[in-house]
């Protein structure tokens, strides 16, 4: 979970610092006279930069808990053990370098094609590969029926 915490900061930053970059431009363009500007300048970054980090949260949780899901039937195709709980982390993990794509993507400006296409691809590339690390199924158990003992 830590891990999570750590990464969503890290691209949180990354995020706001694009977002500091391109606010002048943004502000600059609003009717709203510039006295009131100055009053809601101090609360503007760190309003935008906690709801920039809650907003990542809760979207890499969602994204974790999707991926998790295909992973569950990753799994069964397969022949592999797993639960859900195994699943997510395991979906937490290989959206690392997917959701990176994806800010890659967005701080240049969007010049990626299909760019949410391939990082879903790239986790699902991932958790298919990790399944292979998986415990394998253990085989059907035969019902055995027992036969009486011979009479003489």
């Amino acid at each position: 979970m830590k891990y999570i915490f750590v990464f969503v900061f890290i691209t949180a930053v990354l995020s706001f610092i694009s977002f500091s970059i391109s606010s002048g431009d943004i502000l600059k363009e609003t009717e709203l006279p510039a006295e009131d500007l100055k009053g809601i300048g101090p609360l503007l970054y760190p309003a935008a930069f906690v709801l920039q980090f809650l907003i990542s949260t809760f979207y890499f949780y969602i994204k974790a808990s999707i991926a998790a899901l295909a992973g569950m039937g990753i799994i069964r195709i397969r022949g592999r053990r797993g639960e859900y709980r195994h699943l997510w982390r395991t979906s937490a993990v290989a959206l690392t370098v997917p959701t990176l794509l994806l800010l890659a993507d967005d701080l240049l400006g969007g010049i990626i094609p299909f760019a949410t296409a391939l990082s879903w691809a790239a986790a699902l590339v991932y958790i298919w590969l990790a399944a292979g690390y998986y415990p394998k199924k253990a085989p059907a158990k035969r019902a055995v029926t027992h036969k009486p003992p011979a009479r003489s």
